[in-house]
């Protein structure tokens, strides 16, 4: 294979690479929603490793952040999610009762 024909067909091969690029990046623009970006990369809840006691303050922390959260996705009306975060602040609302 000389060299002419080794330049050609690494032409060839970028413009198969950039045509099927540009095709699937103009797809993704087009058929993306805000909602389904926000789904790919929220991030999911953890899992505490240890079992350290939470302080107060941590548990008034974690609160906000799930009251935060909740009024977040209650304005969506995404109703299942707020049903989790619920749980989720009974949970802590029992925790800072039993301090």
């Amino acid at each position: 294979m000389t060299k002419k024909e080794m330049n050609e067909l690494a032409d060839m091969i970028v413009d198969k690479l950039l045509t099927t690029y540009i095709r699937e990046q103009a797809t993704w623009y087009t058929t993306s929603t805000m909602d389904e970006l926000y789904n790919t990369f929220k991030s999911k809840p953890r899992k505490r490793k240890t079992k350290k006691q939470m302080t107060e303050s941590d548990l008034l922390g974690e609160l906000a952040k799930l009251m935060t959260k909740l009024d977040y996705h209650t304005e969506r009306e995404e109703y299942e999610v707020c049903a989790e975060l619920k749980k989720q602040i009974d949970d802590v609302n029992d925790k800072l009762s039993k301090l």
